[in-house]
């Protein structure tokens, strides 16, 4: 399933419609079908190339940077669990050595 309502809205839709729905993949793909439409013009290529295409829509549209915050947390915390879950894995392994 395609949820395409715009951040934050589909992730709220998606929490509350989620136990309701029979799927087995859910994908929030936010503004990608404005920009797919032509709706929303995407970054000049020196961005793309950089993978700084966010922060070329972050400075032409500002209100955007509220949002944009909580990303590093979320990377961080994404971070975090995966060396937690990785480190938990290693020490079990010793043991069973």
């Amino acid at each position: 399933m395609i949820v395409a309502l715009g951040s934050p809205n589909q992730e709220i839709w998606l929490k509350d419609h989620l136990p309701q729905i029979d799927v087995k993949v859910c994908q929030c793909v936010g503004g990608t079908l404005d920009t797919i439409a032509g709706k929303v013009k995407r970054a000049p290529v020196f961005f793309q190339k950089l993978g700084l295409e966010w922060l070329y829509r972050l400075a032409n549209d500002p209100k955007r940077i509220r949002r944009q915050r909580v990303l590093p947390m979320f990377a961080l915390k994404v971070i975090l669990e995966k060396f937690r879950v990785s480190s938990l894995w290693f020490r079990v392994k010793e043991k069973n050595i």
